[in-house]
């Protein structure tokens, strides 16, 4: 008999409704399968590609998506597909930069300080030839010795890089740079000014280095085609941010000689430079769970039943709503409201709760419903100008939304959602439909 995992107290319910993606023994106990109710070929298409890929051939791959759309836990259901095939190194971009001010040069850094790191821990060493050429040269053009390092990495940041090995100097300076990098503008500027002086340099010594991993690794483990990176949260950057990162210099995130995921903004696949062009058409969008029945002519869209009992069933993986709500009408509400939205379910549903443990109640009911639901709304107030009203109106109507920056900002922040199958289309968020504003300016078109 199957141990039942879900929650049964209030508080219980809470603490199991936060928005950490699902991973390792979460992701078995807590994960429910949406392929019957949104489309999943974004992900089983990054699946197919990687594992059909001839061993040491490498595919920069984009994978898009709403903030809190669900990504992350694809990416580790994914991760676990490929555990056998590929040498994998997840990683989060926002613990390792500054994503409203992100550039290439970081990410080359990171990358390369990730891939020392993890094939280091394997017993797994970068030739020394290489990484004396590499450090030689970055003493060179940082002025940085090993006494000036040694006094700015911290003991914390030296633990982290751990290993029963030596730590090269190269690394802990990779280490140094990285966090002046994160944390002062003027070094930021400094950093990255100078090594974009000789960028041909530092890409060249980065993929010698990736190369000499990749047939060490291959050598100790011929069952792996390669190294494959995946840097998650990428998908934070502001629209600003994303465009340079994914037009301005789309060339160079190409040119590292590994796999490479990397998590993209909703707003780059909006821009009219065609992002898809610029990648090969390796660009893979997730969309939202479709809660609705399309109709192009209708406003106000009417629900799919079916569907929106498949976002309830997420919450009642991981809590007995048979116990813990009043009706099944209350769960279905917060679905409603979730637009199709995973993370925007679990922020509803853990408000509910906090609601009405905080009340007295022993079940969540309908008031506690609506009150979380308004929390979501003036949420989405707070930060939305006026002017994008009558934007988010228009799209009501239509189910489009044109290619400019203001649409960008309005799918950054999730105002309107994607939605495809059939058809591709965008919906304005189900708690800004609410809004007195939103419906004056429905009403004045």
């Amino acid at each position: 008999m199957t141990e039942d995992y879900r929650a049964v107290t209030l508080g219980d319910a809470y603490n199991i409704s936060n928005f950490i993606p699902l991973q390792d023994e979460d992701l078995e106990k807590y994960y429910y399968d949406l392929s019957e109710v949104r489309k999943t070929e974004a992900i089983d298409s990054i699946n197919f590609i990687l594992s059909v890929a001839e061993p040491e051939t490498t595919k920069t791959i984009l994978f898009a998506g709403h903030r809190g759309g669900g990504k992350t836990t694809e990416l580790k259901r994914l991760e676990k597909k490929l555990q056998d095939k590929y040498f994998i190194i997840y990683f989060m971009a926002d613990e390792e930069l500054d994503t409203n001010d992100a550039r290439y040069t970081d990410l080359y850094l990171v990358i390369i300080k990730q891939v020392e790191e993890h094939l280091r821990k394997k017993n797994i060493t970068l030739d020394k030839r290489l990484l004396q050429g590499f450090e030689d040269w970055f003493k060179e053009i940082t002025k940085e010795n090993e006494e000036t390092v040694e006094r700015s990495v911290s003991i914390e940041a030296a633990s982290q890089l751990g290993s029963q090995t030596p730590i090269p100097f190269l690394v802990k300076l990779w280490v140094k740079l990285l966090a002046q990098i994160k944390g002062s503008a003027k070094n930021k500027k400094i950093i990255r000014e100078t090594l974009e002086k000789d960028i041909s340099r530092l890409k060249a010594d980065i993929n010698a280095l990736l190369r000499d991993g990749t047939k060490k690794l291959r050598e100790k483990y011929p069952e792996y085609k390669g190294i494959l990176i995946i840097v998650d949260n990428l998908d934070r950057v502001p629209p600003n941010v994303g465009e340079h990162l994914f037009f301005d210099y789309a060339a160079q995130l190409q040119e590292l000689d590994c796999n490479i995921i990397y998590t993209v903004p909703i707003s780059v696949v909006y821009s009219t430079e065609n992002v898809g062009n610029t990648f090969d058409q390796n660009l893979h969008t997730l969309p939202m769970v479709n809660i609705y029945q399309y109709d192009s002519q209708e406003t106000d869209l009417p629900h799919n039943d079916r569907h929106l009992k498949a976002m309830a069933e997420i919450i009642a993986k991981r809590v007995n709503t048979d116990i813990l709500f009043e009706s099944e009408q209350d769960l279905l509400e917060i679905a409603k409201a979730s637009g199709g939205h995973v993370r925007q379910l679990m922020r509803i549903m853990r408000t509910a709760c906090m609601t009405a443990g905080s009340r007295g109640h022993s079940k969540i009911n309908n008031d506690d419903v609506d009150y979380a639901i308004k929390q979501e709304q003036f949420s989405f107030e707070r930060v939305i100008p006026h002017q994008h009203y009558e934007i988010l109106a228009k799209v009501c109507q239509s189910k489009n939304l044109e290619n400019n920056e203001t649409s960008q900002a309005i799918l950054y922040n999730t105002s309107v959602l994607e939605y495809n199958g059939i058809n591709r289309w965008n919906y304005v968020n189900p708690v800004i439909k609410r809004s007195e504003l939103f419906q004056e300016a429905l009403k004045s078109l």
